[in-house]
């Protein structure tokens, strides 16, 4: 049986961490800088961690947290049902394997990639 559950949380971690390294913020760093913009949440480099390798379900204000820190919008981090439906039914367990394996050109990855990296708030 697929378990959508588990590959929701994986891609959303696979995000997390790709913006995280493409921004050269630390777990750790990350870590501290959620304490700063919050009082209410206390995760530690492992716990970030584990947000991106999926085995931990990040509260939803969390994940805006994470977000306001990674400049990103929130919608950015959440694929779509065809995206979870085919990275669960697929044999790749890692996010970034899936999108170079999923008929994505060098181009094309590329034009992703920039687009990733000149997103402001």
């Amino acid at each position: 049986m697929i378990d959508y559950k588990d590959s929701l949380y994986k891609v959303i971690g696979e995000k997390i961490k790709t913006r995280r390294q493409q921004l050269k913020i630390s777990q750790l760093k990350l870590s501290e800088d959620l304490k700063h913009l919050s009082e209410n949440i206390e995760l530690s480099r492992s716990s970030i961690s584990n947000i991106e390798v999926g085995r931990h379900q990040i509260p939803l204000h969390v994940l805006y947290s994470i977000c306001q820190l990674l400049k990103l919008d929130v919608k950015e981090l959440l694929p779509s049902y065809k995206e979870i439906v085919q990275f669960a039914t697929s044999d790749i367990t890692n996010y970034s394997e899936y999108l170079k394996d999923n008929n994505l050109n060098k181009n094309a990855i590329k034009s992703i990639d920039k687009a990733i990296k000149n997103i402001e708030l």
